[in-house]
């Protein structure tokens, strides 16, 4: 009779463990994979182009913001993308492609994507649902190079540019590291056209020898227009 009873009282055990290993199984099955899919990270595939510009309005053209498609996965419904610090606007989400443009105040450094909720550490392309990759701005590809090959002035050099009559070149300086003085000498007034990093332009208009503070840790396009002469650049 005890033995019988016992039976039937591990019987019970065995039933009511299958019952729960059952419904813990059922219950997994339903959310771990959604809550895998919440917490697991975009992944990025491209981004293309990986160079472009903020929007430009100015004497030599008037240019759009580069358009950015970046492809991948996981992205989430509400995902955000920044350059950098600066928030850019999502004009279509395709779920594997999002699409965007390149921000006003954009500049070269990191363009990241985050779930919402996620967050991307400072400078880095990592951090919770975040996931990045470099993105250079560039102020003059965009326009087809118009003056031709962009010549490079590096820190603590000189370049000497031979302008056949009234003439455009592109120069861009090699990354600062510190605050560095351009002086241009010439035998023709110029015009010097100058762009921050988010190619925004300063223009210095009929200017002779003139002297211009390019800041640190930014390598620094512009544009020279002279007469026929032969000019020299220094930092």
């Amino acid at each position: 009779m005890e033995k019988s009873l016992m039976l039937r009282f591990n019987s019970k055990i065995v039933l009511l463990l299958a019952i729960g290993n059952s419904f813990y199984c059922t219950k997994s099955s339903s959310e771990d994979p959604i809550a895998a899919l919440l917490a697991s990270p975009p992944v990025l595939a491209s981004v293309t182009p990986q160079i472009g510009t903020p929007a430009q309005n100015n004497s030599n053209g008037i240019y759009g913001a580069t358009e950015v498609i970046i492809r991948g996965e996981d992205f989430g419904l509400d995902p955000i993308i920044r350059f950098n610090e600066i928030q850019a606007i999502i004009t279509a989400n395709f779920g594997t492609e999002l699409y965007t443009r390149v921000p006003d105040g954009a500049y070269s450094g990191l363009i990241t994507v985050s779930k919402s909720g996620g967050s991307c550490l400072p400078n880095e392309k990592t951090g919770t649902n975040c996931t990045g990759t470099e993105f250079f701005v560039d102020c003059y590809s965009v326009t087809n190079k118009q003056y031709g090959s962009e010549l490079e002035l590096k820190q603590g050099s000189s370049l000497s540019v031979k302008f056949d009559g009234i003439e455009s070149k592109a120069i861009r300086t090699t990354t600062l590291t510190s605050n560095t003085n351009l002086t241009i000498t010439c035998e023709s007034i110029l015009t010097v056209r100058v762009f921050d990093r988010s190619c925004r332009a300063t223009d210095y208009a009929l200017v002779r020898d003139p002297t211009i503070l390019l800041p640190a840790n930014v390598s620094t396009q512009f544009y020279v227009t002279a007469g026929s002469a032969t000019c020299n650049l220094s930092l």
